[in-house]
């Protein structure tokens, strides 16, 4: 079996777990395919309606446009989503019926910008829906296949260790970032003792969360760290899903470490600060550099078992791994491998 099949496979059957559910009702999908766009409109709170517009010209792509406003029967008027105090921008209208939506600029407004979201969007059913989002994991997962395959020859020899954990991890890494990112929620487990069901099949939601976490996959891939990267311990470091770490050794041998994990998108990221003592801050006589150090937060009412954290470098990557870190992650996590950025200049 080739990696792209065993990759698909592992997929499949992952989100085969998963009981899925029909969109949320007030929930709308619209496509306009010519240009591989897709737009959501959905009931908010105090009457509003939210807009996403979602471009898809690579596979799996996460470059959206949000917005809301208020809805008159079948014209809706809204505008970016911005914080609080900032210009909102240009103003749209999408006229509504039962097959279209139609957006373009409301009307007297001067030198409004185009935010590449105007023109006419199709409804679109949940088997369509199905169909183009099963389509779309299927060509980021090849994408993903082509930068593997290219990475085990253009990566530098050093950072090839980190090549190889990072696929083993890949199928697990990818379930725990859809997981933590779908709407609907999974039903669940079911009980052993009743009759066993067919496992129910992928809905359009999972299908989108499983290309957008491959399109992270390939991007981590096929983006080499920055030349000035170091190969000590000094850096800023990302993996593939919103997770970040800082290191920082100083002269007295202390290694500062800062890690983030920011998983759920909109959702505000967990941070935990650590200091590694120098004791445990190693090389070994094959060159290998690790540092482990545990964490409690002396501050928390209800104390938690001390987390563990072992950090491993394999050339210009960060492996970072963990025991009991749960309650200081958040929703997300901390493990996985990590790729190497200088420090910023001041």
């Amino acid at each position: 079996m080739t990696l792209r099949q065993t990759s698909l496979v592992a997929c499949l059957m992952l989100l085969s777990l998963a009981s899925a559910a029909e969109p949320a009702a007030g929930r709308l999908f619209l496509l306009d395919e010519p240009t591989q766009r897709h737009l959501s409109l959905e009931k908010a709170g105090f009457g509003n309606t939210m807009v996403t517009v979602r471009f898809a010209m690579d596979p799996g792509s996460s470059g959206i446009w949000t917005g809301g406003g208020m809805r008159k029967d079948k014209e809706l008027t809204f505008a970016r989503n911005v914080n609080e105090g900032e210009d909102r921008g240009t103003y749209f209208v999408a006229e509504i019926s039962e097959s279209k939506v139609v957006i373009g600029f409301k009307e007297g407004q001067k030198e409004p910008q185009d935010a590449g979201i105007n023109g006419t969007y199709k409804r679109a059913s949940e088997t369509r829906l199905l169909q183009l989002l099963k389509k779309e994991f299927q060509a980021a997962n090849e994408r993903l296949t082509t930068a593997l395959k290219n990475a085990s020859k253009s990566w530098a020899s050093s950072d090839r260790a980190a090549l190889g954990l990072w696929k083993d991890q890949w199928p697990v890494m990818r379930q725990r970032w859809v997981d933590a990112n779908l709407k609907t929620a999974a039903a669940r487990p079911a009980d052993s003792r009743a009759p066993q069901t067919k496992p129910a099949e992928p809905t359009a939601e999972q299908w989108l969360k499983t290309a957008q976490a491959t399109a992270r996959g390939y991007g981590f891939i096929e983006v080499l760290p920055d030349p000035r990267t170091g190969a000590g311990w000094d850096g800023e470091y990302d993996d593939f899903g919103g997770g970040h770490a800082s290191l920082r050794l100083s002269k007295d041998g202390k290694l500062r470490v800062s890690l983030v994990s920011g998983r759920q998108e909109g959702q505000e990221a967990s941070t935990l600060d650590a200091t590694v003592p120098p004791e445990q801050v190693k090389t070994d006589k094959g060159g290998m550099m690790t540092a482990e150090f545990t964490f409690q937060d002396a501050e928390a009412v209800v104390k938690n078992k001390p987390a563990r954290f072992k950090l491993t470098k394999l050339g210009r990557y960060l492996r970072i791994e963990t025991e009991d870190a749960a309650p200081y992650a958040g929703s997300g996590w901390f493990d996985g491998i990590y790729r190497g950025g200088p420090v910023p200049q001041e």
